[in-house]
Parts: structure tokens; sequence; C-alpha cells
């Protein structure tokens, strides 16, 4: 019995990681010279008090894109996607899940209790930030996890889901296997016993959290990521979730950050082309072409990739003045 506490213990008390306020950054930070607020809070899901900070670009439109961290990590992991998505003209969440960073808590449950911390972090951000136009949810390891187990919410369209496993009773098999060799049927055999004590100390069952039925039949958009010598969560997991959606195999291991820069343009793409409002200056520019409506949204799509390559990266033009600064006037070559 003792064995089975101890690996029930690894499973869902990791070690918290520890960091500082300073570690968040500054309160103001600019891009082309646009404040982006930084605004730290705390909010309570399940009688606990988890932080969190929003980075708030304000604009016509509020897209918010929530950041969720892996097991043993905190939201300074997603800080680094800052002014990639200011870019895009979304703001960004991150917060620390409950037992984790400078969040309340005891025991992680790998996506299961997370997920209904997330519907909660949503909820405190429409009320105290106004209305969201569009939730985008972005996961690491366990916080991927917890990004599918959401799949059916409908605030959500988008999800991009990095080194998820598609279902925890298989990885529990899969790391025992690597870890006890020869020994693991023991483990096989005893699952009834691990599951039955991870029910009695972290108040959740294992066989609940299984990303892959979770997106069955579901018609949204996912990016898939994955590392090729991921030896904790494999790629065949990741293989089995993506089906018909975008998956990019990356070098590295599990905790291989940051991504490569070819991955996160690829992301850029997918997001642009997924949001369901289109930019408002974008299609200005477009409307004033007179094109017919049925055109217009795929003129949109295909003149936001091509300034995307022409202005290396910085997709949004920021203003009017900088807008007609380039030649639109053949705006057929956008509508193939």
């Amino acid at each position: 019995m003792n064995y089975f506490q101890k690996y029930s213990s690894q499973v869902i008390r990791p070690p918290r990681r520890t960091y500082q306020d300073w570690d968040l950054g500054p309160r103001v930070r600019y891009l082309n010279t646009k404040p982006i607020l930084r605004q730290d809070f705390e909010f309570i899901s399940r009688n606990l008090k988890l932080k969190a900070s929003y980075f708030i670009r304000h604009d016509s439109q509020h897209r918010c894109l929530i950041y969720l961290h892996g097991n043993a990590s905190c939201r300074i992991e997603g800080i680094q996607h800052i002014e990639f998505l200011a870019k895009l003209r979304i703001n960004l969440c991150v917060l620390d899940f409950a037992g984790c960073g400078m969040s309340e808590g005891e025991y992680i449950s790998m996506g299961f209790y997370e997920s209904q911390d997330v519907l909660n972090l949503m909820n405190y951000i429409e009320i105290n930030y106004g209305k969201v136009d569009e939730f985008i949810l972005w996961g690491r390891s366990m916080g991927a996890v917890t990004a599918l187990m959401l799949a059916n919410e409908k605030r959500v369209s988008t999800f991009i889901c990095d080194s998820a496993f598609s279902n925890f009773r298989t990885l529990i098999r899969e790391i025992g296997s690597k870890q006890f060799g020869f020994l693991s049927f023991l483990l096989c055999i005893g699952l009834p016993l691990l599951r039955k004590k991870i029910l009695e100390i972290g108040k959740f069952d294992i066989d609940q959290i299984d990303p892959l039925q979770k997106i069955i039949g579901v018609n949204k958009k996912f990016y898939f990521i994955a590392s090729q010598d991921d030896q904790l969560i494999t790629n065949a997991h990741t293989k089995l979730l993506y089906q018909t959606s975008f998956i990019d195999i990356c070098p590295g291991d599990h905790n291989s950050s940051p991504r490569p820069i070819s991955v996160m343009y690829k992301i850029q793409e997918f997001l642009t082309t997924n949001l369901n409002t289109i930019n408002e200056e974008y299609l200005q520019v477009v409307t004033s072409c007179m094109l017919p409506p049925e055109v217009q949204t795929n003129a949109v799509i295909n003149m936001a990739k091509d300034l995307e390559r022409r202005c290396s990266g910085n997709l949004f033009i920021e203003s009017a003045k900088d807008q007609r600064e380039y030649d639109f006037s053949d705006i057929d070559q956008y509508l193939q």
C-alpha cells in the first residue's frame, strides 16, 4: 500500500514551482507605442483562491487567450507569448492552477478540476473586464488536457494543445512500464488500487480524464503540437488526438521551450484564419474596394497572409496611415 501511496503522490503532488512578483514583468509594456497593461487578480474556484494575470491591450474587439501551464509549472510559463498575441490583437490571461505557483490548493488533478477552474476564470474575466468576443485556450501537457476537457464549452472555438495525452489510464501504464521495466505488470494489476488511492486523496477518478473521448464529434479548430523525443507523453498520444486537425511534431523533449519560430508562425496563421471576427481595419480596406460580400472574407484572409510575409511577422498594421503605405489597388491578387 505504501507503494501506491508514493506513486499516487507523484501523480497529484508534483513539486510546486515558486517565483516572485517581479518575475511577471513590468506592469506596463509597449508594442509599437500602444500599452499592454498587466492586471494581477485572484478569483475563487472550489473555495480556493487562485492567482492570475491579465495582459490587456484595449481594442474594439475583446479576444482573450487563456494559457494553461503544465504540472509542476506556473503562470510564468505563458508570459513568453504576450507580444506575440498582442500583435494579433488578442489579450493574454495566465493563471496558477490550484496546487501550483502562488495559488492555494494541495493537489493537481491532471485536467479534471482544472477545467472547472478555467470556466470560473472565464466568468470572472467577463464580469470584471467586459464581454469577451472570443475565448481561445492554449495549453501544454496538463494544461493541454485541461483545454481538451472543455472541448464542448460554447464560448471557446479555438484550441492549441501542446504535448497532451489522449487517456490518463494509458499514460499511467506507459510511465509505469518505463520506470519499472519487467515489473511494470504489477502496476497494471494494481491500477484499481492506484485509482482508489487517487480518488481517496485527490477526490477525482482517473478514468474520467479521457481527452480523446471529449473531442469526438466536436466541430472546432484544434492545433496540436508534440515533441519528437518526448519520453513522458509520447507523440503517439497527439497523433491519436489530432485526426484531421493541424499537427506539428517538433524537435526536443517534453520540456522543450520555446517552440521553433517556424511553429510559432504556423500558430500565428492558424489563429488569424480561424478567429470568429475579422480585424476591422482589414475589413475597411477590403470593403472600400467594393468587393462583393461573398469574397470579402477570403480577401481579408489572403491579405493578412501576404502582410505577414511582408512585415516579418508583425501581422497587423497599427493604423490607417500605416495601411496607406501599402498598395492595395491591385486587389485581384488576393482573391485566388
